[in-house]
């Protein structure tokens, strides 16, 4: 696959995610080659990777549209996500940390310790806690070294609001976001600490447990957002 059409993939993802389409708008080859800057090809080639992602939808008589997600759909997404990164976090320390990991984890706790050091926080505030919690679990996840694992949480990511990185930042109040990351920051801190002294049972049932508390009220959060205008939430087009 040739860096353009990897980039092309990558870009078109991104913008997929962030609820840029409509559910069920049609996708034209020709406006996306030049909204990303490409050819044909390498955009032909990104939706198509994409269909087989789960993204986008292909219709014989409209092509390539953007497929909607049921509430259902995430909800169900998150419990098997649950499982995974319970897995993951066990693996990860049975196998141990390399240094490169564990600096990374480190960082990722140090920053959201700043964060909570303020009173308020406002949206740019929860993006930038939505890409740290992101990283905190791809990390963890790529600390356990197995490819099949890896694989499938990369699957899930696909689904909109179900990943680490954009369910985290769907609490609409402020106040609300704020307690929900200094809970997180208390369980991340609990996983890593567990991981740290190569207790896999531990690790495992601390990162469920976690992933659990997030998905506990993840559907009447997503019905209370759909039904109310969600400027601060365009995926939320891509949900029914």
């Amino acid at each position: 696959m040739s860096t353009q059409t990897e980039s092309a993939i990558a870009q078109l993802r991104e913008l997929l995610m962030k609820g840029e389409f409509a559910a069920g708008e049609k996708l034209r080859e020709k406006a996306l080659a030049d909204q990303l800057s490409v050819s044909r090809t390498p955009v032909r080639l990104a939706l198509t990777e994409l269909a087989k992602e789960g993204l986008l939808e292909y219709n014989p008589n409209r092509g390539f549209v953007v497929r909607q997600f049921s509430i259902d759909h995430i909800v169900a997404a998150v419990e098997v996500r649950e499982q995974l990164e319970g897995l993951a976090a066990g693996l990860a320390a049975r196998r141990g940390l390399t240094e490169r990991q564990q600096r990374s984890l480190e960082s990722c706790l140090l920053q959201v310790d700043g964060l909570l050091l303020k009173t308020e926080l406002d949206h740019k505030d929860i993006r930038t806690w939505s890409e740290i919690n992101g990283d905190f679990h791809g990390m963890i996840v790529e600390a356990a070294d197995n490819p099949v694992l890896i694989d499938f949480v990369g699957r899930l990511d696909a689904v909109p609001l179900a990943s680490a990185r954009t369910f985290a930042g769907t609490y609409d109040r402020l106040d609300v976001q704020l307690d929900v990351i200094r809970k997180a920051q208390t369980q991340h801190r609990l996983v890593y600490e567990a991981i740290m002294a190569r207790d896999p049972e531990r690790a495992e049932a601390t990162m469920k447990q976690h992933v659990r508390d997030g998905r506990s009220n993840l559907r009447a959060l997503l019905e209370r957002l759909h039904e109310a205008d969600a400027a601060n939430f365009p995926v939320l087009k891509l949900v029914r």
